[in-house]
């Protein structure tokens, strides 16, 4: 089944949206390393500009006003400049759980977000269940693909979880190589990621 769809930058008013789609992409993740108030610190952090959450840094999949899909992405300059903002909004939103997981927060953005000169780090790409299959997730990758190359970015590098056998196979069909499996505590729990990348 084909359905027409448009690829627009994100408004702030797609907060909402924002929060599910994100959430989707590790429903167990996000709670873990956050925390109980973790949806409305992702729907906040989007309204704002200058973050690693805002945005500014997002593109949505659209069709006749409703929302698809979602990919949210950033280059090597703006995870430079934009982390400790990051941080600060985190500590807003999340108050006393901010320092709780201050450790676990550290860890993370040293392991998982690691974005080098000429990298752009495709952070999260998401489709709602009843519209995946129809090519939206390639096309949302498509154009942050294109909006990299427009300046000048040399390599994507993404992270998958393990057990997502459908989204590592994507990543692979569009050209995605896997470079590294590493592994993340939180808490009882432990997730599981390939890193993998593509030269544009």
């Amino acid at each position: 089944m084909s359905m027409k769809f448009i690829v627009r930058k994100a408004l702030p008013s797609d907060a909402e949206d924002f929060a599910n789609l994100i959430i989707s992409t590790d429903p167990f993740f996000f709670p873990a390393l956050f925390g109980k108030n973790y949806k409305s610190m992702l729907k906040g952090m989007f309204t704002h500009h200058l973050n690693l959450f805002s945005y500014q840094h997002s593109y949505f999949a659209e069709s006749k006003g409703k929302i698809l899909g979602m990919i949210l992405g950033y280059d090597n300059h703006s995870k430079k400049t934009e982390n400790w903002r990051t941080g600060l909004l985190m500590l807003k939103y999340l108050g006393l759980d901010f320092f709780k997981g201050i450790s676990v927060f550290i860890m993370f953005n040293n392991v998982m977000e690691s974005v080098c000169p000429g990298e752009f780090y495709i952070s999260n790409l998401a489709v709602y269940p009843e519209y995946r299959g129809m090519g939206i997730g390639t096309y949302l990758i498509t154009e942050i693909e294109n909006y990299a190359k427009a300046k000048g970015i040399i390599n994507t590098v993404l992270e998958v979880d393990v057990t997502n056998i459908g989204a590592f196979r994507l990543y692979e069909r569009l050209g995605y190589e896997k470079k590294k499996e590493f592994s993340i505590r939180l808490k009882s729990q432990i997730f599981r990621y390939f890193k993998m990348s593509k030269k544009l």
